[in-house]
Formats: C-alpha cells, sequence, structure tokens
C-alpha cells in the first residue's frame, strides 16, 4: 500500500507542485526504489537502463512525423481549403458556419492528430470567419474548443500510437475503432449547434452552388487525401502505422514545397526546430513512464488494484463507467499525453482481467482525455482558444457548458455498447 500510495499520489503531487511530468514520473519512482532498497542502494544504472528502453522502440517514430505533418499543414494554408469545403458542404444548414466548423475539424482531424494543432491552426481561421458572419465570440470560441477534441479521436492519432505502444495493442485496430466514435462526436456537436443556433437565430448562408463546391473540393483535394493514404496503405498491408506516418510525411512534403509552394525554406527549418522541440519533451516523458511502469510492475501494484477491483466490482460495464469517471478526474488536472503514461501501464492489465478488449478501452481512455482539453484547470484546447480570441476565461467556459452533453452523450453510447468500437477492426483485421 505505501508503494502505491508514493507511486501515484506522490507523481500527482508533484505534477501539481509544477515539476514536468517526465522528471516526476522518474522521481517518484526513485522515491519506491529508495523507500523499499533503502536511499543509500538506489539502483541508478538500472534506472538509466530502464528509461532509455523506453524510447528504443519503431513505432514510436510517428510521433515526429504526424507532428510535423500537423505543423506543415497549418503553415502551407492547408486550414482555408479545408475549411472552403467544409463551408460548401453544410453551410446551409441552420447555424451555417458553426456546422462548418465542426465538419472542418473532423476532415482535419484526418490531417493532423493532435487537438492543439487544430485549434491553434485551423481554429483561427473558424473563429475569423464565424465572427465575420455574424455570429458571437463567445459562441464562435465554444464551437471552435469543442471540435478541436475531434482532432485526435478520428485517425491518425498521436494519442492513439502512444498508447497503442505503452498497451502492446494494436495502433490499425485503435484508428480503426475510433472512426466511428469520432463520426457520432461530429453529430453530436452539430446537433447541438443546430438548436443553439435555431433559439438564437444565427445566420445561415445560401446553399453553395455546383461550380463552387467543384472549385473548392479542387483545391482542398490533395491534403484530403492524406489520411486515405494513410488508412488504405495500413489496411492493405503495404506498411506498418509507423510507415504510414513517414509515407505520409513525404506526400505533405510534395504538396507543400512541390505544388503549393506555399512554405518558405526560412519557414521550413522553423517548423522542424519546433518539430524537434515537442518530439523531445515527448520522448523524454516516454523514457520516464517506461521506468513508471517498470516500477508498478516490479512491485505488483496493478495486481494490487487489479485485486481490489476484482473484489468490489464484478461487473465489466460498471468497471468501465467508474475508470471513465476516474479519468475525467484525471483528465482535470493532468493534460492528455501525461494521463495517458500515467493511466496505461496501471489500467490496461486490470481491464484485461475483466474481458475488455484493450482496443475498446484504448479508445474510451482517449476520448475521456479529449473532455478533459477543454475542462479547466488545465485545458489546453481551452486556454489556447482564450489566447486566441482574448475573452475572458468565464464567458469561454460557460459558452462552452452546453457543448459537454453531445460528449459525454458519445461517452456513454461508446461505453455501454462496444460493438460501436470494435465494429470495424472486427469487420477489417479479423
Amino acid at each position: 500500500m505505501e508503494v502505491f500510495v508514493i507511486m501515484f499520489v506522490g507523481l500527482i503531487g508533484l505534477l501539481m507542485l509544477g515539476l514536468p511530468v517526465a522528471f516526476a514520473m522518474i522521481a517518484s519512482s526513485a522515491l519506491v526504489l529508495g523507500y523499499t532498497r533503502g536511499f543509500d542502494a538506489i539502483p541508478l544504472e538500472m534506472i538509466a537502463q530502464r528509461t532509455l528502453y523506453g524510447v528504443n522502440s519503431f513505432t514510436l517514430l510517428a510521433i515526429p512525423a504526424f507532428l510535423l505533418i500537423g505543423r506543415l499543414m497549418n503553415a502551407a494554408g492547408i486550414s482555408d481549403r479545408v475549411f472552403d469545403i467544409a463551408r460548401c458542404t453544410v453551410g446551409h444548414l441552420k447555424g451555417g458556419l458553426g456546422h462548418v466548423n465542426v465538419l472542418a475539424s473532423m476532415l482535419f482531424a484526418g490531417m493532423s492528430g493532435s487537438a492543439v494543432a487544430d485549434a491553434g491552426g485551423l481554429g483561427a481561421v473558424e473563429i475569423k470567419a464565424m465572427k465575420d458572419d455574424g455570429f458571437p465570440t463567445d459562441f464562435s470560441a465554444a464551437v471552435t474548443a469543442s471540435s478541436a477534441t475531434i482532432g485526435p479521436i478520428i485517425p491518425p492519432s498521436i494519442p492513439a500510437v502512444i498508447y497503442g505502444a505503452l498497451a502492446n495493442a494494436s495502433i490499425a485496430a485503435i484508428f480503426l475503432g475510433s472512426i466511428l466514435p469520432g463520426l457520432f462526436m461530429g453529430l453530436g456537436l452539430m446537433l447541438m449547434v443546430g438548436v443553439i443556433s435555431h433559439r438564437r437565430g444565427y445566420p445561415t448562408r445560401a446553399r453553395a452552388t455546383l461550380q463552387e463546391f467543384a472549385r473548392a473540393l479542387s483545391r482542398g483535394l490533395l491534403p484530403m487525401l492524406t489520411p486515405l493514404i494513410i488508412i488504405i496503405g495500413i489496411l492493405s498491408g503495404l506498411f506498418t502505422p509507423t510507415e504510414a506516418s513517414v509515407v505520409a510525411l513525404l506526400y505533405c512534403l510534395i504538396i507543400s514545397f512541390g505544388i503549393y509552394r506555399s512554405i518558405s525554406v526560412r519557414e521550413f527549418i522553423g517548423i522542424l526546430r519546433a518539430t524537434a522541440i515537442d518530439t523531445a519533451v515527448l520522448l523524454l516523458i516516454i523514457a520516464g513512464s517506461a521506468l513508471y511502469s517498470w516500477v508498478l510492475a516490479r512491485y505488483q501494484v496493478t495486481a494490487l488494484v487489479a485485486d481490489f477491483l476484482l473484489a468490489t466490482v464484478t461487473d465489466p460495464l460498471m468497471l468501465l463507467l467508474l475508470l471513465s469517471l476516474f479519468i475525467l478526474l484525471i483528465g482535470l488536472f493532468v493534460d492528455s499525453v501525461p494521463a495517458l503514461f500515467l493511466l496505461t501501464p496501471l489500467l490496461v492489465p486490470v481491464v484485461v482481467q475483466y474481458g475488455i478488449d484493450p482496443v475498446h478501452f484504448g479508445v474510451l481512455m482517449i476520448f475521456n482525455l479529449m473532455i478533459g482539453l477543454i475542462t479547466p484547470p488545465v485545458g489546453t484546447v481551452l486556454f489556447t482558444i482564450q489566447k486566441i480570441t482574448n475573452l475572458p476565461l468565464s464567458s469561454l467556459i460557460r459558452a462552452t457548458l452546453p457543448f459537454y452533453i453531445p460528449l459525454l452523450a458519445v461517452l456513454i453510447l461508446i461505453t455501454c455498447f462496444p460493438s460501436i468500437v470494435m465494429f470495424l477492426p472486427d469487420l477489417v483485421l479479423r
């Protein structure tokens, strides 16, 4: 029990004190080793070996590739092209650009795999267009923040790659299992946009002509092929998810430099530098989580948690509901990526004992953590949108509240009906 307190409560405490995630994981692991072996006998060589082992993975090469794709898409002006396609498709519905906002985020999700990239790049385009069309700033910001959470759900997804590597689960299956929840997520948000827009009388655009739609599609068709390259390539067996990320990256480089010619060499060097920094941060966290996971297994902490739950909860559905509530609470205080590293090694062995598929649980966990991105006090996406709009945080939170309803409704739906998640993986891969 003492080990569990040091490992979990100690880690949360260090994070709340502001210690970087990677160092908090290493520190809490070292504290356990010192507590059990004596602080004068902490195995420093073992700590170094275990942290290095954590980043020695071919699968993790997909992370810098997807990060670079997201930055390239934003810098190359792809956001405007995607937004135009969405505007010609659903701009005539009641709520106009609110629906466009959600659909554009769904389309861009298939390219960036990151909620923050969606909010920071496409989000600025969406908010400006909605404000210019007569929508209030707080509503525009709320729709943008909520729809940005679709980014890591619809594949490709950086959190899915991380979870798959940590849980030793099929990344291709997680990608496929995320498609229907992502679509339901977008439809739920669009339904809420329609309800609010009808009540408040928000503007609607005229239906796009066939010529306008064809022109928008011709401008945005090439980047729209990126997710198809990834998914079709993986499913056909031509390449692994990691290889798919590199192929997609090469495709994006050809589009950006050879066709659109919208990025200068200086801008590209800046993009590479920012991507390298983001990658280094993630790899440090991965290295720390490898040590953390090893200590959890070494002192049988996951077994203790599993035994406790098995003695108190017998129904797998009840377990998933309780774990969803727990993950939601963690997501309030810990960002999504660190939370994945914290919770995956602790919870996956538990759910496996209940006969729950790790792919289903992975999609649930990622979905839960995406809701945390628009929930204070951490709320990375919420603060990104607040920085773009300069809205008071209280106004932004109040405007975002209605959009929790469809997000939580879809979460409950995919929790109670695992077939929604597992339908495509079972159909295609098994």
